[in-house]
């Protein structure tokens, strides 16, 4: 009895079963129960009554036996294993089905997944919903109306089969002809200014003769105010009931009229700037000439964000804030007064610095001890001094040799860089986008095969062309003093390393642009990244024949492409797909290319390594001969693809590992490179893959790659891809770590 009331309370409490099959059963077995226990009773009082109780005890077997019964012709949901349709031209299956809410059920090991982890991994069965079925014919009609088909027939079909306990969903789609728009009237701008008329009018996002979209005419509504706001009309609205899409029975298209109301005109008023605490080096100018806007013009809120993101810029402030009155159509006043707040830093700071990057394409540790002071000699210039030291490729390094044999730094092994820079940022300069730079730099690299000692000076100005466009323009002055390690370059010819060790004195221009799009710093999930850059040498020294014939310099030209690609192919960044290709090609030119001078070695290309094909260690992968592999080439190409996975969503922490922050990331690279174009082959690509772990911190995330070759170009004949070898024994013994903070790109 006790254990049919259990049943029953299960049912009715909530949260209770929501399987109807399951439920029936319950009831069924309470009612069996319930009939049992009370035969049972009827036992125990009428124990004198033997016939009489050994009715009551049949009848209430003989009711669970009818229930049972009854249960197996329940009628068991099947799971769907299909969902297409017929009739489509227009969209693909694939589109419409993201626009329905029925799935099709996932794999066998999927489901034993789920059934083993629950929802933190693998997929749960899908099974046919009549209402969910129902609403989806809705949602289809839907979205073909959102593109104009007003007149699209959706029906469904049910192809069950019961011996599997399975169906199929077809759905049937007559498109029928999509709407066009027949006329486009816009009214209530006629006070306005004949410029902003013709702002607003000249480029409009629908025209006559498209097809009907309601999503494209909200999209041009909210382009017309958008461009009233940032002319003083923050309170521009249209007018609802004298405006709409009007449908035309006789041509089923329609005419779109947009009326506004413009509302009030507002202008900046006096701008009162307030500092806390107050330094007398940030003065009230210096924060004004920042600003997007001036007294006097029109009110723009645009403006201000913008205003706000050019202080922050400027690294002076902890804090920037720029506060407006709530204005509204009753406001008295058409001027709007603003107030801004700013909270500057430290002007000096001395920090000390621990240093990771992924400088070469290998992992660099390193130590520094900087200097910054904001406002140096005031105008907002920002002055910084830098020492550094870092280690490059540590795990390469044969510490035995280094340290115990005495060898130290000079050992072969070590690699790495010393480093003081010194650099005075300017930015403001003639304009609130255009900034300049002067950094000085002493440096000493090290490299297995060579060392080059190196005193740079550069001259940079940069541009903010638009809100996703950064330009720069650089002039370098360079020293190169390369000293080749002839212990490592035995195999090379002995002219060509006469020509390497010679010391030159570059004149260097560059120009690159940028464009990114990209919707986040460390790890991003949706946009691109593209720059193009190029370089020139020799100009300059031509100019100066006096100074040219005392110091050796190069001619040549530089061309290096680059972009960034992401995607979240799960709409809920759980899978991204990142790409990223890079192309560059060097050549000498002039009177250097009949004389025995290189392009500078620190100018030059190198392969492999954690931001390059990741099956070869750093400045290991090249297509020329072994002996010139230390130097690099001149001609590179490069593709990279990777799928970053968040397998561990929702799954808590793992000791002190937040698995949230936790990424798996499987890649395809490909590239080499080529010490001339004329050398390039395609059969020289080198292949590679591997896949890696990713832990977001808040400086980014941090990386380990494991990457092995699946086509070496160089490889034995017969063994040159992955299918030619051992898999354990050849290839994935032989794979590559690297270590990094941040993505590989």
């Amino acid at each position: 009895m006790q254990q049919a009331f259990c049943y029953i309370k299960r049912m009715f409490s909530k949260g209770g079963c929501k399987n109807p099959t399951k439920t029936k059963r319950m009831v069924y077995s309470a009612i069996g129960i319930l009939l049992c226990g009370s035969a049972s009773i009827v036992l125990r009082t009428l124990h004198t009554y033997r016939r009489v109780s050994a009715v009551f005890v049949f009848m209430g077997f003989v009711a669970c036996a009818s229930f049972a019964q009854v249960d197996e012709y329940i009628t068991t949901p099947c799971e769907v294993y299909s969902i297409s349709f017929d009739g489509n031209e227009t969209f693909s299956s694939g589109k419409l089905e993201d626009a329905i809410l029925s799935k099709e059920t996932p794999g066998f090991f999927s489901k034993f997944l789920y059934s083993v982890f629950g929802e933190k991994l693998g997929s749960k069965p899908e099974y046919l919903d009549d209402l969910l079925l129902q609403e989806d014919v809705k949602r289809l009609k839907q979205y073909y109306e959102s593109y104009g088909y007003f007149g699209a027939v959706i029906t469904e079909e049910v192809k069950k089969d019961s011996a599997e306990n399975s169906c199929a969903i077809l759905f049937h789609v007559k498109e029928g002809v999509q709407s066009l728009i027949d006329s486009i009237s816009v009214s209530g701008l006629e006070k306005l200014p004949e410029e902003l008329q013709e702002e607003i009018l000249s480029e409009p996002l629908i025209k006559k003769g498209d097809p009907y979209e309601p999503a494209k005419g909200r999209a041009e509504n909210i382009r017309i105010l958008t461009i009233l706001a940032e002319h003083g009309f923050p309170l521009a609205r249209i007018d609802k009931e004298r405006s709409g899409a009007y449908h035309r029975a006789s041509t089923n298209n329609f005419q779109l009229v947009f009326t506004y109301i413009l509302g009030k005109w507002f202008q900046v008023g006096d701008i009162n700037v307030r500092v806390d605490p107050p330094r007398a080096d940030i003065t009230e100018d210096l924060i004004v000439r920042q600003l997007e806007f001036v007294p006097g013009e029109e009110y723009s809120r645009q403006k201000a964000i913008a205003s706000e993101r050019a202080l922050n810029r400027l690294d002076l402030f902890e804090a920037v804030r720029i506060e407006e009155p709530t204005i509204t159509d009753t406001t008295p006043s058409s001027i709007v007064p603003i107030n801004i707040f700013v909270k500057p830093r430290d002007r000096h700071e001395i920090s000390p610095e621990i240093t990771v990057s992924d400088e070469n394409n290998t992992f660099n540790l390193g130590l520094g001890i900087g200097y910054t002071n904001r406002n140096f000699f005031g105008d907002a210039r920002l002055f910084t001094a830098k020492a550094r030291v870092r280690a490059q490729s540590l795990l390469e390094w044969n510490l035995g040799d280094v340290i115990f044999k005495g060898n130290g730094l000079n050992d072969s092994s070590a690699t790495g860089a010393v480093e003081l820079q010194l650099q005075v940022v300017q930015p403001y300069l003639f304009t609130r986008t255009l900034s300049g730079s002067w950094t000085t730099t002493l440096s000493s690299e090290k490299q297995k095969a060579f060392t080059l000692d190196i005193l740079r000076n550069k001259i940079g100005v940069s541009n903010q062309f638009a809100t996703y466009t950064y330009g720069l323009a650089e002039w370098t002055l360079e020293r190169v003093s390369p000293f080749l390690d002839t212990s490592k370059t035995h195999q090379t010819p002995y002219a060509l390393t006469l020509v390497e060790n010679q010391k030159q004195f570059n004149s260097i221009l560059t120009l690159t642009l940028q464009r990114d799009k990209t919707n986040d710093i460390f790890s991003p999930t949706e946009g691109f990244f593209n720059s193009v850059s190029l370089e020139e040498s020799g100009i300059l020294p031509n100019l100066l024949p006096g100074i040219a014939d005392t110091l050796p310099y190069t001619q040549y030209y530089k061309v290096v492409l680059f972009g960034r690609w992401y995607q979240d192919l799960s709409n809920s960044k759980f899978n991204i797909l990142a790409l990223k290709a890079r192309g560059g090609y060097q050549e000498k030119y002039g009177e250097s290319k009949y004389k025995d001078v290189n392009i500078p070695l620190n100018r030059r290309f190198f392969g492999g390594g954690s931001g390059s094909v990741r099956g070869w260690k750093a400045r290991e992968l090249g297509a020329m001969p072994d002996s010139l592999l230390p130097f690099g080439g001149n001609f590179i190409l490069e593709g990279n693809a990777e799928m970053r996975v968040n397998h561990f969503r929702g799954f808590g922490k793992l000791l002190w590992l937040e698995l949230d922050n936790v990424w798996m990331v499987y890649y395809l690279d490909a590239g080499n490179v080529w010490s001339s174009i004329k050398d390039f082959h395609l059969q020289e690509v080198a292949v590679a893959a591997g896949f890696g772990f990713r832990y977001e911190t808040l400086f980014g995330p941090f990386r380990i790659d494991f990457g092995f070759p699946v086509y070496d170009p160089k490889g034995p004949e017969g063994k040159q891809t992955i299918f030619q070898k051992r898999f354990w024994g050849d290839t994935f013994s032989n794979g590559v770590f690297h270590f990094g903070i941040g993505h590989a790109f």
